[in-house]
C-alpha cells in the first residue's frame, strides 16, 4: 500500500509510550477499528502494529475531537530504540490492518 504518516515525538509521547494522530488521519485506519477512550461504549476492531521484533494487536482510541491513537502503549519500544524528543517516527501501512514503525531519528 505504501501509505504512511510521520510523527514528531514529544517527551511525553516517549515517556508514556502513546502515539497520537490528528483526527484528520482517521482514513489511515479501518473505520471499524475505532473505540471510545475508555472502552465503556465499546472497543474497536483490532489492528496490528509491528514495533521492532514485537507485534501488538490493539484498537484505535478516539481520544478527543482532535486526536486519535492506538490504545496500546509503546514505551518499551521507544526505550529499546533510544527515541529522543524531536525524533521522527514513521508509521507505514503494510496491509489493510497492519502497520509498521520505522524510527527515523532526530
Amino acid at each position: 500500500m505504501g501509505d504512511f504518516r510521520d510523527i514528531e515525538l514529544s517527551g511525553s509521547t516517549i515517556r508514556n509510550g502513546r502515539i497520537y494522530f490528528d483526527v484528520a488521519d482517521q482514513s489511515f485506519f479501518p473505520m471499524d477499528s475505532f473505540g471510545d477512550r475508555t472502552r465503556l461504549k465499546g472497543k474497536g476492531g483490532t489492528v496490528t502494529f509491528i514495533a521492532g521484533a514485537d507485534s501488538h494487536q490493539t484498537d484505535i482510541r478516539m481520544i478527543s475531537g482532535v486526536r486519535i491513537g492506538p490504545r496500546k502503549s509503546f514505551a518499551r519500544y521507544f526505550e529499546a530504540i533510544k527515541a529522543v524528543e524531536g525524533g521522527k517516527l514513521r508509521v507505514v501501512r503494510v496491509a489493510e490492518r497492519t502497520y509498521k514503525f520505522e524510527y527515523l531519528g532526530a
